[in-house]
């Protein structure tokens, strides 16, 4: 009888260390498990900004993501294990302690316990609390990768080198355009629910992202809307020019419309007027201009924007291969590829484009193909041509008449007005309004 209560009560032992030890095992397995999802679904921008204010959790866990073969091998290799350890333990339990049918229910109720506990539960978690489960988690993590690192160097060679036989090289750091799209999906999916404001700032923020994209040419004011003055002309003549001029920086030309030999300010010009008393005669126009800022067409907005800070200038005049002059670009311009357009005191209130009540659009053909991408979110092209008429003429590759009607990128375009060699007035039917 001694003996039956000894070996019952060893029984009972057995089976609540066997039943501690599962649990253990689970509980490791979860964590291990979340700590996968969490560290590599973390914003690194969230991090970023953690970690510049001396976050040191943050800075683990950036570490961990720009080593992510490591730490995912460190995390498999872990979860793996304790994994292997259920079986066998609970194998070891069974031959010992329990029939064919009650070994085959305890394998099938750690199975289920392992696919709820250790896989999806803390999988949930982690996704519904990223960057506070990743930064809970780094430490341990960290130090495990650090615990680990001769085991996992030899593993991850002999993946590597599996890759490299069918021809895959790895590489850890993401391309350049991989992450400019990655952002630019963030910014499409933050939602804005019909919020103008939050709209506006969407749109801002992917126009600051195109600024490396987009050239000079695409928004600069062509040559033959830009205001210019013959050095030449009597002081008189050029104050009157200026006086009835809105813009305060004039290109001044000698010779040829195009042979650009100065810039002038109207605010220096007046300031040297003033100190001579309103004495036109004592001017010396030549004193007072600056010297001309050439840029190629080809120039990014970004470089550009950048060109502008480091030089102090506003105001730069594009070129093309050749030399020729083919307009102006302002600080204002490129300011207003982010912001939208800014209109002063001196500015028209029209651009150019006229929704129609049917859904069509009246647009003057100088109207730019970005403004109207922006405005009413469509897809238009834009590396070939600036403006709508420059578009269309590309398309067609002719000067079309007025009447003529063309179906480009799943737009209706009617030509409605034709100034000798330019296309000026267009109508715009989108596909939903076809």
């Amino acid at each position: 009888m001694f003996f039956v209560c000894v070996v019952a009560r060893i029984a009972h032992m057995a089976c609540v260390l066997f039943v501690f030890a599962m649990f253990c095992a689970i509980v490791v397995a979860g964590f291990i498990s979340g700590a996968e999802t969490a560290v590599t679904s973390a914003s690194r921008t969230y991090l970023y900004h953690l970690a510049k204010k001396g976050d040191v959790r943050a800075k683990k866990v950036m570490f961990l993501q720009e080593n992510m073969s490591s730490s995912i091998g460190t995390i498999l290799v872990m979860n793996q294990f304790v994994l292997y350890l259920v079986p066998i333990g609970s194998t070891l339990f069974a031959v010992k302690y329990l029939s064919g049918a009650e070994t085959a229910v305890l394998q099938a109720a750690l199975a289920i316990l392992l696919a709820i506990y250790a896989e999806i539960f803390p999988k949930m978690l982690a996704i519904k609390f990223t960057a506070p489960f990743a930064l809970f988690v780094a430490p341990f993590i960290l130090g495990a990768v650090n615990f680990l690192r001769p085991v996992i160097s030899i593993l991850e060679s002999c993946a590597k080198f599996s890759l490299k036989l069918i021809g895959i090289k790895i590489d850890e750091k993401k391309p350049d355009d991989q992450a400019d799209e990655e952002l630019r999906g963030a910014i499409e999916m933050r939602p804005s629910d019909g919020d103008e404001e939050e709209a506006q700032k969407k749109s801002m923020l992917k126009s600051i992202l195109d600024l490396e994209e987009v050239s000079v040419s695409h928004i600069m004011v062509h040559r033959k809307n830009l205001r210019t003055i013959n050095v030449s002309l009597p002081i008189e003549k050029i104050a009157e020019e200026l006086g009835s001029c809105s813009f305060s920086r004039i290109p001044l030309w000698q010779d040829n419309p195009e042979n650009i030999v100065g810039i002038l300010k109207s605010k220096v010009f007046f300031q040297a007027l003033q100190l001579q008393n309103g004495n036109l005669e004592k001017i010396k126009i030549n004193n007072l201009i600056s010297a001309p800022w050439f840029i190629p067409e080809t120039t990014h907005l970004l470089d550009q924007l950048q060109n502008f800070r480091k030089k102090r200038e506003h105001f730069a005049l594009v070129v093309d291969e050749y030399g020729d002059l083919q307009g102006c670009i302002t600080l204002k311009d490129i300011l207003e590829e982010i912001v939208g357009e800014m209109v002063d005191e001196h500015d028209t209130l029209t651009n150019g484009i006229r929704v129609q009540p049917d859904g069509s659009v009246m647009v003057d053909g100088a109207t730019p193909v970005r403004d109207l991408n922006r405005q009413f979110d469509w897809n238009l092209p834009e590396e070939d041509a600036a403006t709508i008429a420059g578009y269309i003429m590309h398309e067609v590759r002719k000067i079309p008449d007025a009447g003529q009607i063309y179906v480009l990128s799943g737009m209706k375009i009617e030509v409605l007005r034709r100034q000798r060699n330019q296309i000026s007035l267009v109508r715009l039917i989108p596909p939903a309004k076809q």
